[in-house]
């Protein structure tokens, strides 16, 4: 086998650990729990001898060896030879590997004399614990722990859902002001005729009902972090004093005529694209420049695979609380349904879905037909032509026989088409992030320079 990496990585997660794996340039690997398999496994589910790659020249495909539980690609059991494009899903067992194009440092090699494959780490941050298991996540929080060395305000993207209240808070934990207050405020709440009072406090009489002075939200974090959720929602008005006091850190209550001093680190984060709230006059350039001395890209749970199947797990055993019997295990076609969910939510819709499954299911184990509708209805949608559903219909909620059609659900486009479109969208958005410096937008994506420049120019970036 040679030792020079080719153009493919394959991602193994193998129970609750998960490793990124460099393929070489050609070769077969024995994929499995023998001693002597080129990417061993450790899950009882994965046969001694499951499985072959074939890396070849411009391709990858994979062979079921008889083993006990099969091999299945995005969902459909396969048994003869089968070619993998990038994006696709293989699944031995309750193991999942998942193929991308490009190789990259930061993986190893098969049988490199690595041992198993690297836990997923659990970042415990005092009453908080965060799971990281996908490798990018992993640059990233390292990243974040690099920046909370400095007092740079720090702008967080990302989906609602993401985590970015986490990110935050280790921004927080990490830094010199560890042991002062950490105060979220979710600007989306706020209502815009309060924003300066909650956010600036108030003097006695600056209002109607104002019967008594009242500390702001940024003084309540006198010496710590302050962070500003869906900071993108704040009201103009509001922007403008936030300027004044970062700049000055000094802050005026409504109805006072004495500025205060106020020592606090700013995190912001948003879910919208704030270069064109800008460009529309809807948020302050000047401010917009100021939150975003430091930009971090959190990536979206789709585009975490690894993490799917470790943090549904944790979720479970939260949710399942100190019951008299164990919480019920999830099947390989569940974690295989929950890896191929788009989940628009994020982490916050995987654990509401945990907290679903604890409370309805009696049965020990969770099959795919468990999970609730929406995420039912999404994976039962029609794909395109030739691809069966991922999950089997489920056989309480299908409609009868001769009833009315439903509605038609959303298509999948092809998995390998939406993996470089969701790509190339991160990619733009961490380039606007960093003012169009490629180095520093490769580094928020945790992605090799040169991988990072060479796909630019894929896309047209």
């Amino acid at each position: 086998m040679g030792e020079r990496s080719g153009q493919f990585r394959l991602l193994v997660v193998d129970g609750t650990t998960s490793a990124l794996v460099d393929l070489p340039p050609q070769g077969i690997l024995l994929v499995g729990r023998a001693p002597e398999a080129d990417i061993p496994l450790t899950d009882r589910s994965a046969s001694r001898r499951h499985a072959r790659l074939f890396v070849e020249q411009g391709g990858v495909r994979v062979a079921d060896l008889e083993s006990h539980n099969g091999v299945r690609v995005n969902g459909q059991a396969v048994s003869q030879v089968h070619p993998l494009q990038p994006g696709d899903v293989v699944s031995l067992g309750e193991v999942q590997l998942v193929l991308y194009a490009g190789a990259g440092g930061a993986a190893r090699s098969p049988a490199s004399g690595g041992g198993s494959l690297a836990q997923a780490e659990e970042l415990v941050l005092g009453e908080r614990v965060i799971v990281v298991a996908d490798p990018a996540l992993h640059r990233l929080y390292g990243l974040i722990r690099r920046l909370a060395a400095s007092e740079l305000p720090v702008l967080i993207l990302g989906e609602t859902g993401a985590g970015k209240e986490n990110a935050a808070f280790s921004l927080h934990h990490w830094s010199r002001r560890t042991a002062k207050p950490f105060v979220a405020i979710n600007c989306a709440t706020i209502a815009e005729s309060l924003a300066e009072s909650e956010l600036f406090g108030h003097e006695k009489g600056a209002f109607t009902g104002a019967s008594a002075p009242k500390l702001g939200l940024l003084e309540t974090a006198q010496g710590g972090t302050v962070f500003l959720d869906e900071v993108g929602e704040l009201p103009l008005a509001s922007q403008a004093k936030l300027l004044r006091a970062l700049e000055t850190r000094r802050i005026l209550r409504v109805g006072g005529t004495q500025e205060r001093e106020i020592d606090i680190r700013i995190v912001a984060a948003t879910h919208r694209h704030l270069e064109k709230e800008v460009e529309a006059g809807r948020f302050r350039k000047d401010l917009f420049f100021r939150l975003g001395a430091a930009s971090v890209v959190l990536p979206p749970l789709r585009d975490r695979p690894a993490e799917v199947g470790v943090l549904a797990r944790r979720f479970l055993a939260e949710a399942w609380g100190a019951q008299a019997r164990p919480p019920p295990a999830l099947s390989a076609a569940c974690l295989e349904a929950l890896s191929r969910y788009d989940w628009p939510g994020n982490v916050r819709e995987l654990k509401n879905a945990m907290g679903y499954v604890a409370a309805t299911v009696a049965e020990e184990t969770v099959e795919p037909a468990h999970l609730p509708e929406r995420i039912l209805a999404a994976l039962q949608a029609p794909a395109r032509p030739g691809v069966a559903p991922a999950v089997p219909p489920s056989p309480v909620s299908g409609p009868a026989e001769g009833s009315a059609p439903s509605a038609p659900g959303p298509r999948f486009a092809p998995l390998a088409e939406e993996l470089r479109t969701l790509e190339r969208e991160r990619m733009a958005e961490a380039l606007r992030a960093t003012g169009g410096v490629k180095v520093r937008a490769a580094e928020l994506l945790g992605m090799p320079l040169r991988t990072f420049t060479l796909k630019c120019k894929q896309y047209g970036l």
